[in-house]
């Protein structure tokens, strides 16, 4: 099986878990009476967990089938066991545990996978294959969406037994999707010892930025979550033509912004959508009908789409100017996941003195100000591996051909 296909089936069979697993899973912690500071801190934990473990674990790893391979194991147990906690009387705070450990091992893997591509695919191919990938995504999520809510609305007699059942359709799909590309991932055996690092080491200033502007984007994501599950009264089916209507308008506008990423770059296109999704951020509290809201969400899941296929394709260009690899991807989904952390957080403590209305003016605000502060943030001290610094004109020979 060539190297795409796989990539092309483990997107299927990923995005087949997220909306199996994942997409209702914040309705469904309300549901069991989580209390507002609870909805927040369900967002918040697993980044949290997955920042540490980027921190002082990942970037030590050898890009071997092994490691990743003993990941995903532990990885399907923890989502296994998040699947039946939530038949337990008091199912929160286990919940909330199996989900840390889930983090720990999802995020080893999230950070061999880009090391894994590399040594398989050119780097002229990455905007078409993430591309491409959203665009899965999008048509699973669309689909999958929809079915699996009015679904879930259909059995809502069997509550919550109809919520294990999705999910472990959901662990199924990602055990399959790992396999696949573990297959691709170098079979020899490396021994490695853990020793205390340094993090942050390899951030540049687009690192710092896009994490900035990452929390921005994940900070009103437990706004959200309250305004449709408990001001709105909105049922999984609603929730799902949220869904619908994001993918559908993403998958025919994903191709257009591909040629847009061609010809301006990465950079500006990732701007743009960040601009974009501000904009519809802003009078969210305010909105109370529902075609309106969809036009909302549609509009934010474009942004969200088109900025995740942008920063993807920025850190894959950016790898190039470090020589180490796994300290590089590590530090730059570190930063990402510590603003994931947080920013639920930051919702929260905006929650206990503000209206809701007021959370999304002001979460629209910090975002504005995450977007502006570019041109203060640090640039890395990193060294460049010799051809590039030769590329660049920063030694004194000339660059070496193949």
């Amino acid at each position: 099986m060539k190297p795409e296909t796989r990539i092309y089936l483990d997107a299927v069979l990923q995005n087949i878990k997220s909306v199996a697993f994942f997409t209702f899973l914040g309705v469904l912690i309300a549901r069991l009476g989580a209390s507002d500071f609870e909805i927040a801190l369900s967002n918040s934990l697993p980044a949290f967990f997955c920042a540490l473990t980027l921190a002082f674990f990942t970037r030590q790893l050898p890009v071997t089938r092994g490691v990743f391979l003993i990941s995903g194991y532990v990885r399907q147990f923890a989502f296994i066991c998040m699947a039946l906690s939530i038949l337990l009387p008091n199912p929160i705070p286990v919940l909330f545990t199996f989900w840390a450990i889930n983090a720990v091992s999802v995020i080893v893997t999230a950070a061999l996978q880009p090391a894994i591509l590399r040594r398989v695919i050119e780097p002229n191919q990455f905007p078409t294959l993430f591309s491409r990938n959203k665009i899965i995504g999008i048509t699973i999520m669309t689909a999958g969406g929809f079915l699996i809510g009015f679904g879930l609305d259909a059995t809502d007699q069997w509550f919550p037994y109809n919520y294990v059942g999705s999910m472990l359709l959901g662990c199924l799909a990602t055990f399959t999707g790992m396999a696949l590309i573990a297959s691709m991932a170098p079979r020899q055996s490396i021994k490695f010892r853990i020793q205390w690092v340094r993090p942050f080491q390899d951030c540049d200033r687009n690192v710092w930025w896009i994490g900035l502007n990452t929390t921005g984007v994940h900070m009103v994501a437990p706004l959200f979550t309250i305004y449709h599950v408990k001001t709105m009264h909105l049922s999984n089916t609603q929730i799902g033509y949220f869904v619908v209507v994001t993918g559908i308008v993403s998958a025919l506008a994903l191709p257009l912004i591909r040629m847009a990423m061609n010809r301006f770059g990465a950079t500006p296109v990732y701007a743009a959508s960040l601009l974009l999704m501000v904009l519809c951020v802003l009078p969210y509290g305010f909105v109370s009908l529902f075609p309106l809201l969809l036009v909302l969400q549609a509009v934010i899941g474009l942004g969200i789409a088109v900025a995740e296929v942008s920063t993807q394709t920025i850190m894959m260009r950016d790898a190039d100017k470090h020589r180490r690899e796994m300290a590089y991807f590590s530090d730059f989904q570190l930063v990402m996941h510590v603003g994931m952390a947080v920013d639920p957080l930051i919702s929260g403590a905006l929650l206990l003195f503000l209206p809701l209305w007021a959370c999304f003016l002001a979460v629209a605000t910090i975002r504005l100000a995450f977007f502006a502060a570019y041109r203060w943030l640090p640039d890395g001290k990193y060294e460049r591996p010799v051809a590039v610094k030769q590329a660049l004109g920063e030694t004194g020979g000339l660059p070496q051909r193949g």
